[in-house]
């Protein structure tokens, strides 16, 4: 086992962390925010086409960027665009469908058609390479060390099994991971049974293990599956989220520290 440090004080002694990606590892504001905006333009062009009143269309608006947590300049690191997986964003966006008198079938439709088409967009975008989820400051230097302890490391994240392998490709990190739960998973996060299962498939208990965050609902599925180091991290976001589950916080990944015991 090894002992974790944070800002320099002793908090346990781990076998295993399990990290969430975008907003503690990834820094994907940046990304988060150019595709919430470019949802919600593809949006209202497909309701002018279905000719809503332009009252209509303000709404519309303003409620996909509430759910999503759109602001003037920044995106909410609470909302669900930064925490949900890619099938409850849709669910969400169908529902507010609805409230402009479509049905379920066609609201689920039409999300699922924009979501797919955005991605086509961007991913097609000249430039847009440059803007990929890049590692937040220290990240890189904190899983090598934990590695050249012998701390596992896992990932557990509500991406898609191609959004993590293209996030490791992109920032090098092949042989990093000893685990990976994705939103292909079942259950996924937030989920408690999801860390069981991933603490089994990791052959720990959840008692030997830490898990860090910048969500609420990872930390409160972490104290549910039993475990004891619950660490909030909130230096991934230009205005940092609300962390009221954290057992500890961080603001900055180097104040994580690991000695060996061996």
């Amino acid at each position: 086992m090894a002992e974790l440090l944070i800002k320099n004080s002793s908090v346990g002694f781990i076998k295993a962390i399990i990290f969430d990606k975008d907003g503690t590892l990834s820094n994907s504001e940046e990304c988060l925010l150019e595709l919430a905006k470019t949802r919600i333009d593809f949006f209202e062009a497909r309701f002018k086409q279905l000719r809503l009143s332009n009252i209509k269309i303000w709404f519309l608006r303003k409620f996909l960027s509430s759910v999503y947590g759109l602001k003037k300049n920044y995106l909410s690191a609470n909302a669900s665009l930064a925490i949900a997986s890619r099938e409850q964003n849709i669910i969400s966006t169908a529902t507010i469908f609805t409230l402009f008198g479509f049905d379920w079938f066609q609201s689920l439709s039409i999300g699922k058609e924009i979501f797919n088409e955005v991605d086509i967009y961007l991913s097609n975008q000249k430039g847009n390479n440059k803007k990929q989820r890049a590692l937040i400051s220290g990240a890189l230097d904190l899983l090598v060390s934990l590695k050249k302890k012998g701390v596992s490391i896992a990932l557990m994240t509500n991406d898609t099994q191609g959004g993590i392998e293209e996030f490791i490709c992109k920032n090098k990190l092949e042989g990093i991971f000893d685990y990976i739960w994705s939103a292909e998973n079942k259950p996924s996060k937030p989920n408690p049974k999801a860390v069981i299962e991933l603490c089994k498939k990791m052959n720990f208990n959840p008692s030997d293990c830490a898990l860090i965050s910048d969500a609420d609902t990872d930390l409160k599925m972490a104290k549910e599956a039993g475990i004891p180091i619950v660490v909030g991290f909130n230096g991934g976001w230009e205005t940092p989220p609300t962390l009221t589950e954290k057992r500890f916080l961080i603001e900055k990944l180097n104040e994580l520290k690991i000695h060996s015991s061996n």
